[in-house]
């Protein structure tokens, strides 16, 4: 009911707005549709996620429980350095690119003492990096080595604790020298030392059989060899200053691998963030449905957004937040979008407990291939419901522009046969030949209009007949008014019959008008055309209209060129004669009347104004009609009644010469003012339309006589 009512006051509604905008305006309501897909396919992606994360979320829960059994696999609690796994053999350099290139990470064991270890095929490989921006150099084995720079490293291995002192007085190959043990006992280390404007760093590699379980640094920084070094290190956190060397768990390795499924990568991280255990692989092969534009489109405004995964590294790992939020016990789950093709990543993070406390956290990594389809489906469907959202909006445009345009039509062809009506010659009105609304609209105007030319030309003929009928009784009457004078009647008698010899003397003179109207129309439709020169007409006639409006004053308002008009001299002669009677007739003796001539953007112009009252506002636009007029009785000179034929024929003038006739107050309020436009006769024209319904309204630019204005044009002269 409610969409009913909308649509009523849409289509009824005053706001000025055209039938094409209303169509177009309910062709963009259905943008609704697209948005209400939108909003579900929003949805379904969001119930989509939510399934798949809680799946994910169990299987993770699931494997961090088998790992948990295997507590006795974890590390011990504790300060330890990570053995990483390096990827290839690493130079023994002292630098740390190739560290670097590979992912490797350095612990921080003291504000300016930092290390890695790494691994590889069996060799245990050390990089250190200390600050000390002071030089005291000496070799290892110099007598004055235990004042200058060193780094003293505290092996624990199957042979015993081992103190060494790593020193060198230059860079190059690095000088050990074993301190608490014989050279023959002690770990073989074989390394290299450089050292830049803000300290020095080395790199060193174990024997494969002497690999350390347990490692101390202590770092000897000596400003000055008379004075104390400043040392620091790992000796604070234990009591014997050495941190367990951490290898990643084998069995926890084994599990994954064996437990982990296909297209899964699953890492296993303790709480200082290093990887104990990486297994499985997450598929992110490239996917060529989607090309950029469209997935930038679909994928990131449509459907919900996403960050970018990170890439598959160390270091991206130990950064993840539901990482770390898995690591504070509480389990996290994240959706990512792959760079290759637009795919989706699902992380899922548990922590792993052991004894009510966290000693680790699982991270689960899985490509989304069917949430990725859905986004393609969906974003395709997205697609066609625009495209085909266009094709009906352009339909619906060229079906608007269409329906408005037979309505245009129609509405002009009405306009055009409603301005014929009441003329001779044929209805200028064709029905439309559509079996629709509009055509039988159309063939109901036909019908309308068919009427009412038919009960015009009744009228156009009853003046004639009326005419016609009426000679005869009328005839009688006088004959018999003229009879009854020869006999002796009474003076009440005799006034009787004056006023009967009156009222027949006024009624023949209506009856010879009306015979005289309908002579006049059929004499301006049969008018001849030719070409003359208006200006020279005009000035004719004004000579002879000054002797007829003497005591008046006669002044022209003409060009000083020739006006050059197709059309019909005399009857342009005719309405001119209807103007100046008119005139006289309204002007008082000491007035004056105004003659002009101007051809303007609506045509040629011939005005006539004239002193004299104004006119009433109700009847400026009636004075054209037939029957029409505002004279009184004594008005006229010869004393015969007025019936407002005159105007009328310069109505009909007018708009024989293609143009129209209208009347208006002058602005001072003292006068009147008449005006013919025309624009000119056709060639072998019967019947020229108006071409204009614009209300008359006088020009007030020039300037007449004491006070007065009237609409002549630039260019004009006065003649007097």
């Amino acid at each position: 009911m409610r969409l009913g009512y909308a649509l009523r006051w849409f289509s009824d509604s005053p706001v000025s707005m055209s039938l094409r905008a209303k169509l177009v305006l309910l062709a963009l309501s259905t943008l609704v549709l697209p948005l209400v897909g939108w909003s579900l396919a929003r949805q379904f992606e969001s119930s989509l996620r939510e399934s798949q994360a809680q799946v994910q979320l169990a299987s993770a829960q699931m494997l961090a429980r088998a790992v948990a059994m295997q507590a006795e696999a974890l590390p011990a609690l504790g300060p330890a350095v990570f053995v990483q796994q390096a990827r290839w053999p690493l130079q023994l350099d002292a630098y740390d690119g190739d560290w670097k290139s590979q992912g490797l990470l350095t612990q921080t064991l003291a504000p300016d003492l930092r290390v890695a270890l790494a691994e590889f095929e069996g060799q245990l490989q050390l990089f250190a990096r200390i600050e000390d921006a002071t030089r005291v150099r000496a070799d290892a084995n110099w007598s004055q080595a235990g004042a200058a720079d060193q780094l003293i490293l505290v092996i624990d291995d199957a042979r015993g604790t081992h103190r060494m002192r790593l020193a060198s007085a230059a860079p190059g190959v690095l000088g050990v020298k074993a301190l608490n043990s014989t050279p023959e006992g002690a770990p073989r280390i074989v390394g290299e030392w450089q050292e830049d404007a803000r300290g020095y760093q080395l790199e060193l590699r174990f024997a494969a059989a002497d690999l350390p379980t347990r490692l101390g640094f202590e770092v000897l920084d000596f400003h000055d060899p008379a004075e104390a070094p400043r040392q620091f290190g790992t000796h604070p956190d234990l009591p014997d200053g050495r941190w367990l060397v951490q290898h990643r768990p084998q069995a926890l390795q084994a599990l994954l691998d064996n437990l982990v499924p296909d297209g899964v990568q699953a890492s296993l991280t303790q709480t200082d963030g290093w990887v104990l255990a990486q297994a499985g692989r997450r598929v992110d092969a490239q996917a060529s449905q989607a090309p950029g534009f469209w997935r930038s489109v679909w994928y990131r405004l449509l459907m919900m957004e996403v960050p970018e995964a990170p890439p598959v590294s160390e270091a991206s790992r130990l950064e993840s937040p539901e990482l770390w939020q898995a690591l504070s016990d509480r389990p996290a789950v994240a959706w990512y979008s792959v760079a290759q093709g637009g795919r989706m990543l699902l992380a899922t993070a548990v922590p792993i407990r052991i004894q009510a406390q966290v000693r680790a956290a699982l991270l689960l990594e899985r490509s989304s291939e069917s949430l990725l389809l859905g986004r393609q489906a969906l974003a395709g469907l997205m697609l066609a419901s625009l495209l085909a959202l266009l094709v009906v909006g352009l339909g619906l445009f060229a079906f608007a522009g269409r329906l408005s345009g037979r309505i245009r039509n129609l509405s002009r062809a009405a306009e055009r046969a409603i301005t014929r009506a009441g003329r001779s010659g044929p209805l200028a009105f064709q029905a439309s030949n559509a079996r629709d609304e509009l055509g039988d609209l159309s063939r109901s105007f036909a019908r309308l209009l068919e009427e009412i030319d038919a009960y015009s030309e009744y009228l156009r003929g009853l003046a004639g007949t009326l005419s016609h009928e009426l000679h005869t009784p009328i005839a009688v009457v006088r004959s018999s008014l003229e009879n009854l004078d020869a006999e002796a009647l009474g003076s009440t008698s005799r006034t009787y019959v004056e006023r009967a010899r009156a009222g027949v003397d006024r009624l023949g003179a209506i009856v010879r008008a009306m015979s005289e109207a309908s002579r006049v129309e059929r004499a301006i439709a049969a008018a001849e055309v030719e070409d003359f020169d208006l200006r020279a007409l005009m000035v004719d006639c004004a000579e002879g209209y000054r002797a007829l409006l003497a005591p008046r004053s006669l002044q022209t308002m003409l060009p000083p060129h020739a006006v050059r008009l197709r059309g019909s001299p005399d009857l342009i002669v005719q309405a001119l004669d209807k103007l100046i009677d008119n005139a006289r007739s309204f002007c008082p003796a000491e007035g004056w009347v105004l003659i002009g001539l101007a051809q303007t953007a609506r045509g040629t112009e011939i005005s006539v104004a004239n002193a004299g009252p104004s006119l009433p506002l109700g009847m400026q636009d009636r004075l054209f009609d037939s029957l029409v007029s505002l004279r009184a009785a004594g008005q006229r000179g010869d004393g015969a009644p007025h019936l407002g034929f005159g105007l009328h024929v310069v109505r009909l003038v007018a708009q024989r010469h293609g143009g129209f006739a209208g009347a208006a107050n002058l602005p001072s309020g003292e006068g009147v003012e008449f005006r013919m436009v025309m624009r000119g006769m056709e060639r072998d024209a019967r019947v020229l339309v108006q071409v204009s319904n614009v209300p008359f309204q006088p020009d007030r630019s020039v300037p007449f006589l004491a006070g007065h204005t009237w609409l002549g044009s630039l260019g004009c002269q006065i003649v007097k």
